[in-house]
């Protein structure tokens, strides 16, 4: 088994000037920690409600760094004030040598403010997409996979380049549809993993991950492995559909 941290391998540095989420995802990692471990801390003490934290804009960051932005919340939810963004997008603005990731299950946002988006050159718009399949309603409220891809594919079409996805927790797809649809997006990476969690998600056999990951590198598409296991029904002598 392949298993690493919950930190994408090439970030040097967390930055969290917005954090909190209403998306209630039932793997979520960052809530149970904002509402357990670190609840005796200021920042966290209303647990995981969307916040906006202004002290956070008095950090600087050194050429060459690669800013992971918010993996405490999704400042591009719908409940999140454009003020607030704008905010973070401007402190951004003002270290051009640096690189900054957003990652969010509402990439549609970054169409809204794409504009703005625009003048920046040093993001990356990431997107997280566990699968193309709209119906695992029961584990997350956030924006319909394949909305999240459309979305996706419409920056690309507006002319964003640096695009990012992450397939992590990775669920149960559809491989035609999947892989058509990334490759629509021409992403300049793409992060795949399995649940560290052990929170029983509907997964994908290990060889149907495997096959999808070859698939592509085929089409020359950057693939970085977070956790690449058999699903936990697959060692447990289950089938996906008992699950189900």
């Amino acid at each position: 088994m392949k298993k690493k941290t919950r930190m994408f391998d090439m970030v040097t540095k967390i930055w969290n000037p917005i954090i909190g989420c209403k998306h209630y995802c039932y793997y979520c990692w960052a809530r149970r920690l904002a509402e357990t471990r670190l609840r005796h801390l200021p920042k966290y003490r209303d647990g995981f409600e969307p916040k906006f934290c202004p002290s956070e804009l008095k950090k600087t960051f050194r050429p060459g760094e690669l800013v992971f932005v918010s993996d405490m919340g999704d400042m591009w939810g719908t409940w999140v004030p454009d003020e607030w963004i704008l905010a973070v997008l401007d402190h951004v603005k003002k270290f051009p040598e640096t690189t900054f990731l957003f990652l969010t299950k509402n990439p549609r946002r970054y169409i809204v403010l794409k504009d703005y988006l625009k003048s920046l050159k040093n993001i990356i718009l990431g997107a997280t997409v566990e699968t193309n399949r709209n119906d695992y309603r029961n584990i997350s409220c956030a924006p319909p996979p394949l909305s999240r891809l459309d979305a996706m594919i419409e920056l690309r079409l507006l002319g964003f380049r640096n695009l990012m996805i992450s397939i992590e927790p990775i669920l149960d797809f559809d491989p035609e549809v999947f892989l058509n649809k990334i490759l629509r997006i021409k992403p300049t990476l793409v992060y795949i993993g399995y649940d560290n969690y052990n929170n029983k998600l509907p997964e994908p056999p290990l060889a149907k991950t495997q096959e999808l990951i070859q698939q592509l590198r085929q089409h020359k598409i950057e693939v970085r492995l977070k956790t690449i296991r058999k699903a936990w029904w697959e060692n447990e002598g289950h089938q996906i559909t008992d699950y189900l």
